[in-house]
Formats: C-alpha cells, structure tokens, sequence
C-alpha cells in the first residue's frame, strides 16, 4: 500500500486572494492574544479563511525581518495554522539529519537558506525545505515535509515560490481521526500509526480484521483498505456477474477491500481471454471497474482519486 499511496495526489484549494476589511472581532482578538509582539499586521481572505501576515520578533531569520502567516477559519472564528519562516539553521537536529542523509543534500540540488514551520492545530506541525536544481536548462523546485522527529511526509513537485500551503491548513473536523475510527468502526483496536507518502495511516484491528486508515493532511478520511479471506462475506451475486462478463480462475482467497465516502468496493484477481485482470465490485455486487494485467501499476491512486 504504501508504494501504491506514493502516486497520490492531493487536490488542492484556489489560493487567490482578496483584500478583506477587518476581520471578526472574535477573530481579531484571538490573533492579538496568540501573538501580542506581532507588528506590521495585514490582513487578507483566502477561501474561507481570514489570513493575518505579519512580523513577529520571535521568528527571526538571520539577517531578514521575521515573516509569518496566521491562518483563521471565518466559519469557525479560531486559529486553523501558523505559517513561520525560519534559518535552515533552526531546524530541529532530527529534521536537518534527516535532510542531510538524503538525495536533496547533494549536487545537484541546492536548498534555501530559510525553512518554513507550519504550526497546526490539532494535527502534526511540519517543516518545510526548499530544495531545487538546475539540469541542462531545466530547473526543478520541490518542497520537503518533515515532522519534528525527521519523518519526511511529502515531497511537493513544481511548488511556487510564494506557496501559501493552503493544502496543509487543518479543516475543523467534527471529529478527531482516533474519534472518527472509534464512530466507524465499533470495538476497534489502534495498533500503530505513521505517515505514509502523504497520508496519516492508522493500523487498526477490528472485527478480526488488520485494517488501514488513511487521514490526508487537513485530517480528512481519506478510505480504509484491508484483506478480505472469507468467500461468504462477499455480495451473493458477485460471481455470477463475474462469470456472466467471461472470468474465470477466479482468486477468492486474495481480495482487497476499500472502504470510502462513496461505499465498500471489492478488488479481485481474475482471468479473461488467457490474460489476467483486476476487476472492481461494488457492494450489490455490479462491475464498476476493470483493469487489465498491468493493473499493479496504480490502479489504487484512480479510485482513490475518483471515490474518496
């Protein structure tokens, strides 16, 4: 799963700006007490957020003013993420080790003096690298997100210069990724959680099942995947459908199963015409989806794109 999870891609929100007047009061307050020495303050709207830009002598990097962005939810009034630049110098010792041990420390590619610090709330804070090279005329730009124990979580191609990672801001979710496993699945059993390319993955154990999790980055489900052995708990009329289009040598003892916001898909190995395929089902048992024997190339990264 995790070399499937690499090829995905998050959507990402329209970043244009627009000068708004002044905020909410009950925003304008909770900036004023989260940063009491912010000086030269400006405000913007970006989607549905009010966004404060502003020096705070607290973040200095080196020889150039302090430069940070505070990110305000307009439908929630609260602090949604704080946006700091930093000296490369400043990064935690597990995040510069972590950079320094990888390709992007070495020529060609070359890295900013200053580092990005997006502070979020309830979730994860990530460090931010930028790192790009020059080969035979053709530059190539990428952001680097590490959390604080050195963990790299995303590698963004192509990023622009002024990214106001809008795509990292934290929705305010009803629920907590842990509640949210606790709602769906009754009677789960957290074992583990890591990121994973991109994604916050929760191992689960539930209903005798090893189940995956996957949460993007603004602590959205993104679907669950996992291994169903058992023929019987299958939709009833899942073969004849099968057998009716031309599959034979069906394989009932390796089928994956994906869970997300569309419903419960079923994928499974099969033969037609002397050539393997990869067939997609939905809970009432109708074909959705068909791949054929090159299948392992990402078939997962178009489903998720198109049901999650």
């Amino acid at each position: 799963m995790a070399a499937l999870c690499s090829v995905f891609v998050l959507s990402s929100c329209s970043d244009d700006d627009s000068l708004s007047g002044t905020p909410p009061s009950e925003i304008v307050k909770a900036f004023n007490e989260m940063f009491p020495n912010a000086t030269n303050v400006s405000w913007t709207t970006i989607d549905d957020y009010d966004v404060a830009r502003f020096y705070d002598a607290g973040t200095r990097a080196e020889m150039m003013q302090p430069n940070c962005t505070a990110w305000f939810s307009r439908t929630s009034n609260r602090w949604s993420m704080t946006d700091r630049e930093i000296p490369f110098s400043s990064l935690p010792a597990a995040v510069r080790s972590a950079f320094e041990s990888s390709v992007y420390a070495q020529s060609p590619w070359t890295v900013d003096d200053e580092a990005n610090v997006l502070e979020r709330a309830g979730s994860e804070t990530f460090y931010v690298i930028e790192v790009d090279k020059n080969e035979n005329g053709t530059e190539t730009d990428v952001d680097l997100y590490y959390t604080l124990e050195g963990k790299l979580v995303d590698e963004v191609i192509g990023a622009p210069e002024d990214d106001n990672h809008i795509d990292f801001v934290p929705e305010q979710q009803p629920m907590t990724p842990k509640e949210f496993i606790a709602d769906r699945y009754p009677g789960a059993r957290i074992e583990d959680s890591d990121w994973e390319d991109g994604f916050m993955e929760f191992e689960i154990r539930h209903e005798g099942y090893e189940k995956e999790v996957y949460f993007n980055f603004r602590n959205e489900w993104v679907g669950t995947w996992w291994e169903e052995p058992r023929f019987s708990s299958l939709p009833d009329n899942l073969w004849s459908n099968l057998w009716s289009k031309g599959y034979h040598d069906i394989d009932d003892d390796d089928i994956d199963v994906l869970d997300s916001r569309r419903g419960i898909f079923y994928a499974i190995e099969a033969e037609r015409h002397d050539d393997d395929w990869l067939v997609i089902v939905d809970q009432d048992g109708n074909i959705v989806k068909e791949f054929p024997e090159d299948w392992e190339d990402g078939w997962w990264s178009d489903l998720w794109d198109e049901w999650t």
